[in-house]
């Protein structure tokens, strides 16, 4: 009677892993998530050729970065959907008591300290641009993202607004010179960034199957500890 007892609740749960669907489930931890803005155009962080800004996010272990976001709008809206900017990846370095992106002009590759970057094109209305799928993957430490502007981007009103709920621990702006410089109002500056990594968790018949196979193993154990 056990053994048909455990026999039929093993089919149970194959028939419930039969039934799951037959793919990964993916969760999306965001690193840094500031939260959308609320300042719109009349508060915000103009972009251009020597206007940048960029915000931090610290990892505690290696981590794939699977996709970053900024909230942007335009003041040329028609005219910038279309156009690109760049979004920068940077490491860090220490400048007084905070941190700033670690930029090399003198870099032999010519990515002036660049780790990595993509174009982001902006959409007409703007709100949460960028890109995912990136695959970066990154060591622990302190990163910076960057919102940048280059002689190869089209857009010509960028806007980055401000007021964040959950602004990072560095803001750092870029104004010409040879790099960049700690903002002093960080809370007041921070735009939105999302900063997003892709974890796999076992697939649900995966996991359902372990969990028959575990009920069924105490099932033996406990018929053999009556003998």
């Amino acid at each position: 009677m056990k053994r048909t007892l455990l026999q039929g609740a093993a089919a149970a749960a194959l028939a419930v892993c039969a039934a799951l669907p037959a793919q990964a489930v993916v969760i999306n931890p965001y690193v840094l998530n500031t939260g959308t803005p609320t300042g719109g155009l009349a508060q915000s962080n103009m972009i251009g050729t020597e206007n940048w800004v960029a915000e931090s996010f610290t990892l505690q272990s290696t981590t794939t970065i699977n996709s970053i976001l900024t909230y942007a709008l335009s003041t040329s809206d028609a005219s910038d959907a279309g156009q690109t900017f760049t979004v920068a990846l940077y490491g860090s370095k220490t400048q007084g008591s905070a941190k700033v992106p670690n930029v090399n002009w003198y870099d032999p590759s010519g990515n002036q300290g660049q780790l990595d970057q993509f174009e982001a094109t902006y959409t007409a209305g703007g709100g949460w641009i960028g890109q995912s799928g990136l695959n970066w993957t990154l060591a622990a430490g302190t990163y910076f993202v960057a919102v940048e502007v280059d002689a190869n981007d089209g857009v010509s009103g960028l806007q980055l607004p401000t007021g964040v709920s959950n602004a990072p621990a560095n803001v750092a702006l870029y104004t010409g010179g040879q790099g960049y410089a700690a903002d002093t109002t960080p809370a007041a500056d921070a735009f939105g960034l999302q900063v997003a990594v892709v974890t796999a968790v076992p697939e649900p018949s995966s996991a359902a199957l372990l969990l028959a196979g575990l009920a069924f193993a105490g099932g033996v154990a406990r018929r053999r500890s009556r003998r």
